[in-house]
Formats: structure tokens, sequence, C-alpha cells
């Protein structure tokens, strides 16, 4: 284990907890803070262990007596019918997101003019039984698990993202991808480059029209044998147009930074196969939300720049 990525990691969720106001809620009152839960959940997720066996060995293994140093419990380690009942509380949702925006905000304060959207398999085995778990096809073979869909920068930072079943469309995650990124004020992205499988006109207007930029990507004619489509579908026809010039074909170059950003981040979080104990929709978004909280940690220590990797 990175003990300094934890240290840090640890202190950026205590003072993040510090300045964050939660409403009291009505029942009996709760013996564990929101960032005691968090933290157990961070340490499994960055140790890739089950939530009953990080609980286990913090209470009675030896890496207990290494946070020891490190982490102060205002009362014993709470259970683990304890843990998994907290994560599936609102204000618990509410508290990781905040803290993704924090450091999200440490990375950079604002998205660079282009922005790059695509989506990548996560895994669960062909023989999973996880019911909401989906079957796919890419590239003519046959993957069974969810999709993460994103929007990245130019400089690798991770801007939008949802995760969904594997066989859920990506012009349909598209839409509320654009939703979040046009909620970030100010938004100076100019341009958002895709592959063909997003091309499409609503998509267009929308990015235009929420974003007041301009959607590039390779036209998928799917099927049609003329060019009557470009009198009434102008954003698809202006970006073919950019497309056939060289500084189009340049800027269409610039998809390869989600993918070697989707290489970083499976690489670091061990998420192109997703372990045994994530299953279930739920419980798959509440991992990758966790496992982006350690790997921005991780991009701040290794200050991690997409566009310095040749």
């Amino acid at each position: 284990m990175n003990g300094r990525l934890w240290i840090r990691l640890y202190r950026q969720i205590r003072r993040i907890c510090k300045r964050s106001l939660i409403k009291r809620h009505a029942g009996r009152p709760r013996i564990y803070d929101n960032h005691d839960v968090l933290s157990v959940w961070a340490f499994a997720a960055l140790m890739d262990w089950p939530i009953s066996v990080t609980q286990k060995r913090i209470a009675h293994g030896p890496v207990g007596w290494w946070l020891e140093r490190h982490w102060d419990w205002a009362a014993k380690l709470p259970s683990v019918p304890t843990l998994t009942r907290r994560i599936k509380t609102a204000d618990f949702r509410w508290l990781l997101r905040r803290i993704l925006q924090q450091l999200r905000r440490q990375l950079g304060f604002h998205p660079t003019a282009k922005v790059i959207m695509d989506a990548t398999l996560l895994n669960t085995g062909p023989y999973s039984g996880d019911p909401d778990s989906r079957w796919t096809c890419r590239c003519g073979k046959w993957f069974r698990g969810y999709a993460l869909h994103t929007i990245c920068d130019e400089n690798g930072l991770l801007w939008a993202w949802v995760v969904t079943g594997a066989n859920v469309q990506e012009m349909k995650m598209a839409r509320k991808l654009i939703y979040e990124m046009a909620a970030i004020d100010p938004n100076p992205v100019q341009m958002v480059i895709a592959d063909s499988g997003y091309d499409s006109e609503p998509l267009h207007q929308l990015i235009r029209k929420r974003l007041d930029a301009m959607l590039l990507a390779p036209l998928n004619l799917r099927g049609a044998k003329t060019d009557k489509w470009r009198d009434f579908q102008p954003g698809r026809d202006r970006a073919d147009k950019l497309l056939h010039e060289k500084r189009g074909r340049k800027m269409l170059e610039k998809r390869s930074l989600v993918e070697r950003w989707y290489s970083l981040f499976k690489g670091r979080s061990h998420v192109s196969m997703l372990p045994y104990h994530v299953r279930r929709l739920h419980r798959v978004r509440n991992w990758i939300a966790l496992k982006l909280m350690i790997f921005y940690v991780h991009q701040y220590l290794s200050r991690k720049d997409l566009s310095a990797i040749a």
C-alpha cells in the first residue's frame, strides 16, 4: 500500500468533512460521522478488499496498528452492517460527490477548450451472476459488464462521468454528460471530440445550445446513399467539412487522450475486471466514485499530465 497516498487521502476527507454542513436527520443520533464511514470505504477501495475483510483487518489485524498513527477514532470501528447501510444514504453520496469536486478543483479549476467524450467497458466476466450486468458486442467480440461514460479534457482531468449497463447506448448517456458539463461555470469548452457513434444532429444541436460549442465526430451515414441530409442537418455538415481539412483531422487525433486516461485509470485502479464483491449497479457506481477519489489524489501527488505523454 502507498502510505503517502493514503495519508493525503485521509487528510483530504477530514478537511472537507469539517467544512461541510450536513443537515440533521430524523431518528436516533448517529454514533459515527460520515468521514469515519467514508474513510473505511476509501481504505477498502485502496486495498481492493471487500468491506467485511477491511473491517476485520483494521479492527483485529496488523493493518489497524499501522493506521493508529494517522487515524483517530472517536469510538470503536463501525460494524459491517453500519458500513453497508450508511453508504446507501443520500448525505453519504452527497459528501462523496463534494469530495470529488474539491479534489478536481485542486487539479484544475476549469476544463480546457477541447474535451473528449467516450465510453469504456468494466467487465464482470461471462459467468457472473450479477443481474444488472449486460452483454454488449465490441469489435466483433461479446463482453458482459458495465460501461463508464466520460468526458475528459486535454490535461487528463475527468469532468463528467456516469456508470450504466454495458448495453446502454452511448448516445443516450451523451445527453446526460453534456448537461453535467453545462453546469460548470464558467465553461470555456469550444469543441467536443467524439467517435462516429456520437454522430447525431440532435446531439450537435444540444451541444450548440448548452455549451455554445461544436461537436466534432466522423460521419455515421447509417445506410444513407445520397447527400440530401446536408440540407436539414447543418451540425453534421459543418463537422464533416471541418474533418476534410487538415486542422480538423489534427483535432480528431486528440481523441486518443481519453484512451490514455482509461489506461492510466484502469491500470492504477484495477477496474478493467470488477472484483467479485462489486456487483449490482448501485455498488458499482459507489465503487467507481471511490476509485476516482483515490485516482484524483494520485494525480495530485504525481502531477500526471496526459498532454505530456507521447
